[in-house]
């Protein structure tokens, strides 16, 4: 038996053990830091190492969103590689939504030649003088939770380990590593056999037993318990944890501001998406992984209420201030904590059937008038007629999208309106609201899922945020067929709406000219897909819109091309 290639460079040592650790791609977008993994990738048949798939993006911050679209279907995190200061730079926004997301990543750029000469990979081109910074990782510190430089070649494999294990530690996020070229350009050293090995990731945090029975004495004596979740479904093993919770001892759930599928809406307990009539009522409240559970300004639990949180980090201690009220918090994943509760629950409502049955019958009434209020809009709707609007751009979405489909959501999409039923379906933008996430995330997880129908929703503006012309080409490159909806209003509503919610009465009201949100004149986003070789279409009657996805999908499913429609929304 030959024995295993030897790597000849540190860029091919590095290469060979990311893939040993289960990177399977190299999102890139390069420059003149990159001439070692270059040539790593083209001796590749000679050397016999196996390297992460590298895949090209014309621009960082696609590349990131990318990795991370990838990583929320696969759970594995991936690998980005940008040039240096400059790339960076680019890519600061992507690493936001990956750390408020908390979605593992190995962000690396390269550095500015160290050397001026004497070594080989020294500077040699005229832009290695202004790029370089006195703190490359200064400007993406605050959103990483490990930043390094890696200074030789000799332990490249554990600053590697190190990297990968701090980013999928919880609560997961990204990391910063910069790799200086003349550093990449080393000769490999034999492996040294007595540095550490690899470095697993530490295990979840499992939840105090005593805080989950004062947490289930809570529940199971409630007369009016409530659930609010934002991203407990993150975790997609967590949905049927958390019915057969919601279910057993009759706990109604609000999806509030959901980014995630964590119940579907076809449970009994599921009592919509809003949770502030319910507030009112609820005297237990359970917040799981929820970082804004109501807004204070606008909404609250009843003072006495009890109030419990729950989470991998309850306190969402990277955000500056957040102070919602908390009587009890229990730091724990979802998976581990969902089966603890379930099994403290049974002891505490032993003969509690009669209370469990009144709130089963509360609940279901929370659930009448939700859904009535959700038939109502739909009802609205459908009399007003007129431009095609969000609600029946949701109800045409679901009704061609099969089970299984992935949707990628960037502000279009209105969850009452379409239903998601199984976990892993639905994805909405990271809560730090970077925009220019939809777009290059569909097309990671379309890599994530090769069989599956995936769908990215964006409103115009988040659809320009994500650099469409790299988009499509990337998707054009790697044969991704993503389904784009852009709902295009030719503004950007949370501009305007935040200055109508601020001055109700204010002259943008009166004039109806809120000026710094349009987007007019619009382009005609379908050639940015026509451009790539994809399928493009603009609709601008409601009317037309089932016929137009029907020959979208068809694009998608059957020639396996991408397509885009440019919907002209109110």
């Amino acid at each position: 038996m030959s024995e295993p290639s030897m790597p000849r460079t540190v860029a091919e040592a590095y290469l060979a053990h990311l893939k040993q650790r289960g990177v399977d791609y190299l999102f890139a977008n390069g420059g003149t830091d990159f001439a070692p993994l270059v040539e790593a990738y083209a001796r590749a048949p000679e050397s016999g190492l196996t390297f992460p798939q590298p895949i090209a993006v014309a621009h960082e911050n696609a590349a990131v969103c990318m990795a991370l679209g990838y990583t929320m279907v696969t759970g594995r995190p991936q690998a980005v590689m940008v040039h240096v200061s400059v790339g960076t730079a680019n890519a600061v926004l992507g690493l936001m939504n990956s750390m408020r997301d908390r979605v593992p990543l190995l962000m690396t750029a390269g550095r500015t030649p160290l050397f001026e000469e004497g070594r080989f990979g020294s500077r040699a081109s005229y832009i290695h003088w202004a790029q370089e910074m006195f703190d490359q990782a200064g400007m993406v510190r605050e959103f990483v939770k490990w930043d390094y430089e890696l200074r030789d070649g000799l332990n490249v494999e554990q600053v590697v380990d190190r990297a990968l294990a701090i980013a999928t530690a919880a609560p997961a996020g990204p990391v910063y590593l910069s790799l200086p070229r003349e550093v990449l350009a080393q000769s490999a050293e034999p492996r040294v056999r007595s540095l550490p090995g690899h470095a697993a990731t530490p295990t979840a945090a499992h939840p105090d037993p005593e805080a989950v029975v004062r947490a289930a004495a809570l529940l199971a004596q409630a007369e009016r318990p409530l659930i609010v979740t934002i991203a407990s479904g993150q975790d997609p093993q967590t949905v049927s944890m958390l019915a057969e919770l919601a279910e057993r001892f009759a706990l109604p759930v609000v999806e509030a501001r959901a980014r995630f599928m964590c119940l579907s809406p076809a449970h009994p307990m599921h009592i919509g998406f809003d949770a502030a009539s319910a507030l009112d009522e609820a005297d237990v409240v359970l917040v799981l992984e929820a970082d804004v559970p109501w807004m204070p300004n606008l909404e609250r639990p009843d003072a006495q209420a009890q109030i419990i949180h729950a989470g991998i980090d309850p306190l969402f201690s990277r955000y500056p201030m957040r102070s919602f009220p908390s009587d009890l918090s229990v730091t724990a994943p979802m998976r581990a904590f969902l089966p603890a509760l379930t099994r403290a629950m049974k002891m505490a409502s032993a003969g509690r059937d009669a209370q469990i049955s009144a709130r089963r019958e509360r609940a279901a009434a929370w659930r009448r008038a939700a859904w009535g209020r959700y038939a109502d809009e739909r009802a609205l709707d459908e009399r007003a007629g007129g431009p095609i609007s969000k609600v029946w751009l949701s109800r045409c979405l679901n009704d061609i999208k099969p089970p299984d489909a992935i949707l990628v959501n960037e502000y279009s999409v209105q969850r009452p309106h379409i239903d998601f039923t199984q976990a892993g379906t639905y994805y909405q933008y990271p809560p730090i609201g970077a925009l220019g996430w939809g777009v290059p995330a569909a097309l990671g997880a379309q890599m994530a899922a090769p069989d599956r129908l995936v769908i990215a929703t964006v409103g115009d503006g988040a659809y320009m945020f994500a650099n469409p012309a790299a988009c499509h080409q990337v998707a054009a490159a790697q044969k991704l067929p993503v389904l784009t909806i852009v709902c295009n209003n030719s503004r950007w509503d949370a501009v305007s709406d935040a200055a109508l919610r601020m001055y109700p009465q204010g002259a943008a009201k009166q004039t109806g000219n809120a000026q710094l949100s349009s987007l007019s004149p619009s382009p005609r986003f379908e050639q940015y897909a026509e451009a790539s070789g994809g399928y493009g279409e603009c609709v601008t009657e409601r009317a037309e819109l089932p016929h137009a996805l029907a020959r979208a999908l068809r694009v998608v499913r059957e020639e396996r091309r991408q397509a885009l429609l440019n919907v002209i929304c109110a």
